[in-house]
């Protein structure tokens, strides 16, 4: 014989579901302040990325046009932030930069370092 005994359902209390509710509201809305600076950052990886495939200018020049193209993507990127190397016939960009997000009671720097090289 089965019995099929009711196990009691106790609901959560509405202070815990608020609770839960603000907290991942303010994730979300972390997330979605930091998103831009992360997505500008692969733009400027992939222009790097295309610099270093093209390999036609000089160092300084190279530095010059990402850190122009950085500030066109508001990001705090000089040429000096620009480190270039050659290896053999092989070219290799690096750049490395913080960005400060101020959230008011809390600020995060971010710290990038885009990187790219030739085939």
């Amino acid at each position: 014989m089965t019995s099929s005994a009711e196990i009691p359902v106790e609901k959560l209390p509405l202070w815990r579901v608020l609770t839960a509710v603000f907290f991942l509201g303010g994730m979300v809305v972390v997330l979605l302040a930091l998103a831009p600076v992360y997505l500008r950052n692969v733009q400027l990886q992939s222009y790097m990325k295309d610099l270093a495939q093209a390999n036609r200018a000089a160092d300084e020049t190279l530095g010059t046009q990402i850190a122009a193209r950085a500030h066109d993507l508001k990001l705090p990127v000089l040429a000096s932030d620009v480190h270039i190397s050659h290896e053999g016939s092989k070219l290799r960009i690096e750049a490395k930069y913080a960005v400060l997000k101020d959230f008011g009671l809390y600020q995060v720097d971010l710290h990038f370092h885009p990187s790219a090289a030739s085939r």
